[in-house]
């Protein structure tokens, strides 16, 4: 199986990424990838860059993954456009897609849909009592997840109208859409708003990287609050015996054990990917 993880950050935003996570999201997805497909290779690509080219030919992958950005789709950056292009490329040659965030709102605006400013606000840090469907609940993109749980997230858009032939698996009350399967044509895109590859030290780096604005949100009285947040999460990172921490912040195994919080990538490369290799 040949896996290829598209980044969705311009070049700016992921030494930005870096220099807080100590990877840009394209490195830490493909580290996800090897742990779930270990005999997989996994290649990666920068499709918001001008000049980007690809590991190899586009048809000779199995399937395609696409991280979180910064970017702002529905702003029609060039960096955003381009990737737009990159997913109808996909499309046209039949590929499974995975999209994380920033992966959902892309196939959905490639797709044909809308993506909008979230009206209720950021997402941040975990998106709390994703629900299954009706459709979500025999889908198997969410197999083995409970009706409802929590998973780490991070965005300020949502996705506003879905392209025809997508279906609603998974929603809670911050966005209608929390994860979605979009059909174009022969390829079926597997796509949740959330961040199942997130770590809760991936999370505790997003909080950082947002700093004074969450304070400015009102999500945290002062930075050393914050501060104090990012901290607890990687100490529960590191001892996810800590039910002190864990009981605090409300996180349970859904957010806390690798297997669970990546259960819809496991799902997509079992289901999907592997199938095509």
């Amino acid at each position: 199986m040949r896996l290829l993880v598209a980044e969705g950050n311009s070049a700016e935003g992921r030494r930005r990424i870096e220099s807080f996570a100590g990877q840009s999201p394209s490195q830490s997805y493909a580290a996800v990838l090897r742990e779930l497909a270990p005999d997989a290779t996994i290649d990666i690509a920068f499709p918001a860059e001008a000049d980007a080219r690809l590991p190899a030919p586009l048809d000779s992958y199995d399937g395609v993954a696409v991280t979180g950005s910064s970017l702002t789709i529905h702003l029609r950056e060039p960096e955003s456009l381009r990737q737009v292009e990159f997913a109808r490329a996909v499309f046209v040659l039949g590929l499974p897609m995975f999209g994380s965030c920033w992966g959902l709102q892309l196939a959905t605006v490639a797709a044909g849909g809308e993506v909008r400013a979230n009206p209720r606000g950021r997402e941040i840090a975990f998106a709390r009592k994703v629900t299954l469907t009706e459709a979500g609940r025999a889908h198997p993109l969410h197999a083995g997840r409970p009706l409802a749980f929590d998973a780490p997230a991070i965005h300020a858009d949502e996705v506003a109208t879905l392209p025809t032939g997508a279906t609603v698996t998974a929603t809670n009350a911050m966005s209608a859409v929390q994860a979605a399967e979009i059909r174009v044509g022969a390829s079926v895109v597997w796509a949740v708003q959330y961040h199942p590859e997130y770590s809760l030290a991936d999370v505790a780096a997003v909080i950082r990287r947002y700093g004074q604005r969450l304070v400015d949100d009102g999500l945290f009285a002062k930075p050393a609050d914050l501060e104090a947040y990012a901290r607890d999460l990687l100490t529960l990172e590191a001892e996810p015996a800590r039910r002190d921490i864990a009981w605090r912040f409300d996180i349970d195994a859904e957010l806390r054990e690798p297997a669970a919080r990546r259960r819809e990538i496991a799902n997509w490369l079992e289901r999907q990917a592997l199938r095509r290799g």
